[in-house]
Order: C-alpha cells, then structure tokens, then sequence
C-alpha cells in the first residue's frame, strides 16, 4: 500500500541517484576497458600487428575520477536509502553494486599507476 500523498524529493532524488550510478558504472567499465592492455590473438600475430602491452595512463586518471564519482555517489545513495528508503520501490541495490565495483576498479587503477 502506498502512503505517500505526493512525491517525495528524496525518493526522487534516490531514484535519480540510482539513474545516475547505472549510467556511471556502464562509463566506468568502458574506460577500464579501453584503459587496460589489447590481448594478442591468432589474427594479430598473423598480421604483425603492434598492441599495446601495457596499460593506458591517460585513460586510468580517467577512471579514477569516474570511480571516486562512483564512491561519493554510492555512500551518498546507500545513507539516503537507509534513512528514506523503505518501499519495495526505492532501489537502492545498484547503489551498493556501483560502491563495490568502484572500489575494486579503484585498487586496480591505483595499483597500476
């Protein structure tokens, strides 16, 4: 049963929110693909082609800007949804889903800097 006569500011903010981390973690996970090093495969040493073998600075400050984006954007959503969020419709999972992949990729970006 739904009880809430208007629209909650912050149960749209935390929908928002949760808009936003989808669109962040599906960035994040592009840059990190574009950032890590080109694997070598039967056509590549057929052609003698050049990959890079080594991972892509530019693109890892890149991602530690996205995932630090990432972090803030979690811990922000997860308290709010812990505080406000009660409703079956109030998402929050992708909150905490973004979190922890923000923070493996976080260790990975600062491990190979």
């Amino acid at each position: 049963m739904e009880r809430r006569k208007k629209k909650d500011f912050w149960a749209s903010l935390l929908f928002y929110l949760t808009i936003t981390a989808w669109i962040l973690l599906f960035l994040i996970l592009l840059v990190f693909h574009r950032a890590q090093p080109e694997f070598e495969s039967f056509f590549d040493r057929f052609y003698r082609l050049h990959l890079r073998t080594h991972w892509d600075i530019q693109y890892l400050y890149y991602l530690i800007y996205l995932v630090g984006g990432g972090i803030l954007i979690s811990i922000f959503g997860i308290i709010l949804g812990r505080f406000r969020g009660r409703r079956k419709k109030d998402h929050t999972m992708i909150l905490v889903v973004t979190g922890c992949v923000s923070l493996i990729l976080l260790i990975v970006a600062i491990f190979r800097i």
